[in-house]
């Protein structure tokens, strides 16, 4: 999801907001605190070698945080990237970009890569003409320098990365005492791995992975501020041990990460320091085999998982994290797997609830805000079948997750003041996904998918339907590779169902009148054909095609200082069709 005021991208997955998936980036816990809500932005596409998504219970060598999964990112490596890549982009809006990879081997031992990133976008749109623009004034520089060394059994690897992040959105400049929105964002950091296999056996070895790193942050809303600095480091140390046979793995380890968060919100004082260590152990049986046709045997057939941590917070003392995955093959086309576990992480209280601060309501934190704690339980079958000559795939997935404790935002019981407190009450969400993939002639394949979420948490007593949640989407995707692999073409729709918004309460008639309580249904639909000829690619492409945007997404627009301002409640895109144009050229 994109939020129209910032311009920034949230997941979802679960149903739930990003907030409860753990982001990884190469297995370290990444880019948390002050820059949580700008996370995804901060992960240039070009720098992405490839992504890994664990729904539900997920591994406890990297920390208690995940609830819904994780979604680890690994970037491109200097000795396996291109030696010069450079990506140009720029669409219709006036957004440009540009990424470039420089990589060198100096020899197999040592390798070195520079990733540099520019983007930025300086025009202002309103073509719903309510004075407020369409998307925000934009800059980013993003750099990182990657080093990867190996010496005799001992392997490694050290990066800095940098940021700088402006961005001005709200009213346009013309408007005289203009509602404002400014976000600026610096940002540097230093990680790293290294490993050791020991001499003469190959099923020992040890790891420590470090990150230390500072935020600054510095945000206006209309007459509103908020401030931070951050400081924050983690450590991971772990052990594995391979059995007599790959099917037995052992692996335990210690953490520790602390932040030290000096936070202003409105002249409010946040400050906090937070320090969470753990211990960890996690044993893994089995591992994936094709049916040799020798028949069943738990080591070909069967993989399990089991973990668990304890973790020790300054402030609230001890947690116990288990989790447990398990896999069965039920043949060799048929695969089921389930997960079962906990997860809890620390309220990172203003930037978790960021779209609160896009209105002129009164803020009130009612009590002592505790970690929110979850428990997660699901599934999934996988099919392959063969059609004809060709083999489709068959998906299903079931989640329930239920929380004992959560900190709710509840806009909900009391018009223009936003009261966070902690879960008195159920909180839960149902996740249901159906999805098949077909390859329908050579070259040419169909992707659908349907998604069903059902979400609830109680308010003062109330069990009610998470507000800004579909409970329905839809995605289809038909992609398209000629046999000299020379065309690429690429439609994409997705289908995005009704959603009950915030409650109305209190607003007069006047106010809400454009302002549904229940979103209407709507479909976006996004295409792209690209040609490739030797290092050199050329792309094309389009988003919202069919033009699809929400009439009067702001609320009292005319009167950005009034009680009734609120600027939160965008369900579907502001902008319009948008089309773009890049390239690609690598050595």
């Amino acid at each position: 999801m994109t939020n129209a005021i910032t311009g920034g991208s949230e997941v979802q997955m679960l149903g739930l907001r990003g907030i409860y998936t753990q982001l990884l980036v190469e297995n370290r816990p990444a880019l948390n605190g002050l820059a949580q809500p700008f996370a995804l932005d901060y992960i240039p596409g070009t720098w992405v070698e490839s992504i890994q998504i664990s729904k539900g219970a997920s591994s406890v060598a990297n920390g208690p945080q995940s609830i819904t999964g994780q979604i680890n990112t690994e970037l491109v490596k200097p000795a396996t990237d291109r030696r010069f890549f450079i990506n140009l982009f720029g669409n219709s809006l006036g957004r440009m970009e540009a990424n470039m990879h420089v990589n060198r081997a100096w020899k197999p031992s040592l390798s070195t890569g520079l990733l540099l990133h520019a983007s930025g976008q300086q025009y202002e749109w309103d073509n719903n003409t309510d004075r407020f623009l369409d998307q925000p004034k934009r800059r980013q520089l993003n750099g990182m320098y990657r080093m990867f060394y190996q010496l005799g059994n001992a392997e490694g690897q050290f990066n800095v990365h940098g940021i700088q992040h402006r961005q001005e959105g709200g009213q346009l400049s013309t408007v005289e005492n203009a509602w404002r929105l400014k976000q600026d964002n610096d940002r540097i950091e230093v990680f790293g791995k290294n490993g050791y296999v020991f001499e003469g056996d190959r099923y020992q070895s040890i790891g420590f992975i470090y990150n230390g790193y500072a935020h600054t942050y510095r945000g206006q809303y209309g007459g509103r501020t908020h401030s931070g600095d951050q400081r924050g480091a983690y450590l991971n140390l772990l052990y594995n041990l391979e059995g007599n046979s790959p099917d037995h793995t052992f692996s335990a380890g210690i953490s520790h990460q602390t932040d030290d968060i000096r936070e202003d919100l409105f002249g409010v004082s946040f400050d906090r320091k937070d320090q969470v260590s753990g211990v960890f152990t996690q044993y893994s049986f089995g591992r994936d085999q094709v049916d040799d046709g020798t028949g069943f045997s738990w080591r070909k057939r069967a993989g399990i998982i089991l973990g668990v941590r304890a973790d020790y917070h300054q402030r609230f003392g001890w947690y116990v994290t288990p989790r447990m995955n398990a896999r069965l093959n039920l043949d060799a086309q048929t695969v089921f797997r389930i997960s079962a576990g906990r997860g809890w992480r620390n309220p990172n209280f203003p930037p978790d609830w960021q779209s609160m601060l896009f209105n002129n309501w009164t803020l009130q934190v009612n009590e002592k805000l505790l970690p929110e704690d979850a428990w997660v339980f699901g599934g999934n079958l996988t099919k392959s079948i063969l059609v004809g000559s060709r083999i489709w795939s068959l998906v299903f997935d079931a989640f329930h997750t239920r929380f004992t404790n959560q900190v709710v935002m509840d806009m909900e019981t009391q018009h223009t003041v936003i009261n966070l407190y902690n879960l008195d009450g159920k909180s839960y969400s149902n996740s249901l996904l159906a999805m098949v993939n077909m390859e329908l002639v050579r070259g040419l394949e169909l992707k659908v998918a349907w998604k069903y979420n059902e979400v609830k948490t109680t308010y003062q007593g109330k069990l009610e339907s998470l507000p800004m949640v579909p409970l329905h989407r839809l995605l289809a995707t038909l992609d398209y590779v000629t046999p000299d692999k020379v065309w690429r073409f690429n439609l994409t729709g997705q289908g995005v169902g009704s959603m009950r918004l915030p409650s109305h309460n209190g607003f007069p008639p006047d106010v809400i009148a454009h302002s549904p309580q229940n979103s209407p249904a709507y479909l976006l639909i996004n295409s792209q054909v690209s040609w490739t000829r030797g290092d050199l690619e050329l792309y094309l492409g389009g988003e919202n095609l069919g033009n699809k945007t929400q009439p009067f997404p702001i609320i009292d627009w005319q009167q950005p200082s009034s009680e009734h301002f609120d600027a939160s409640r965008v369900y579907a895109p502001v902008i319009g069709t948008r089309v773009y144009l890049g390239l690609r050229y690598s050595i």
